[in-house]
């Protein structure tokens, strides 16, 4: 029993990574996320009236500010939650790229809210998508805390008490992008002024930020 254990841990142990490359990866993912944002704004045509065409263009740089922002709490939680981190597993590896994966897709329900907002047709319907894909990072965020929480020997010892406290704050992100998601229904300007609020809402440190890291 005792040689199985060992060996076990063993396999654990080369498993297991240093957190530098994995934040490099994600910084970049993140950066680049962030980037294509401003790819979908449009820049007035030759001749036609700046202050005309900036009006029209203003949904969409609307959802751009949003987006960016959300996308740098991402990024500041992000690298808050792995300074928590000892080690990473395979597991947390695929964990961490689903989360960046939703995260660089942000920047298509972006382009889609900002269109239908200039339009004025389907606006909720792109709303609600750009709320959801929303949600689903924030649960991914989540997500990571708890497979953390399960796996305590990944978590610097300092640390591991703190994962309960930060699931339970990361749970509101999903509550309220799926609360944005309901206000979609009625009104897309108002749904994307609610998830402005949420970046702002997880931008804020909150009281015990040293008992909380990361639950953003």
């Amino acid at each position: 029993m005792a040689e199985r254990s060992a060996a076990v841990t063993d396999r654990q142990v080369a498993d297991e990574v240093s957190t530098a490359r994995v934040e490099a990866f994600s910084d970049g993912v993140m950066a680049i996320a962030a980037t294509l944002l401003v790819m979908e704004l449009q820049a007035p045509a030759p001749g036609e009236n700046l202050g005309h065409a900036l009006r029209e263009e203003a949904p969409s740089v609307a959802a751009f500010a949003v987006s960016f922002i959300t996308i740098l709490i991402f990024w500041v939680n992000h690298h808050a939650l792995f300074g928590a981190v000892h080690h990473v597993d395979r597991g947390l590896l695929f964990l961490n790229g689903l989360l960046l994966l939703s995260i660089t897709f942000v920047s298509y329900p972006t382009a889609v809210l900002g269109r239908a907002l200039q339009e004025g047709s389907s606006a909720r319907g792109a709303a609600v998508l750009y709320a959801l894909v929303l949600a689903a990072a924030a649960t991914l965020f989540t997500g990571l805390w708890t497979y953390l929480r399960a796996r305590p020997h990944l978590l610097r010892p300092e640390m591991r008490p703190r994962a309960a406290t930060a699931i339970r704050r990361s749970l509101v992100g999903p509550f309220l992008y799926l609360l944005t998601a309901l206000v979609a229904l009625v009104s897309a300007p108002a749904a994307l002024a609610v998830a402005a609020v949420v970046a702002v809402f997880f931008a804020l440190p909150p009281r015990g930020r040293a008992a909380d890291p990361g639950a953003g």
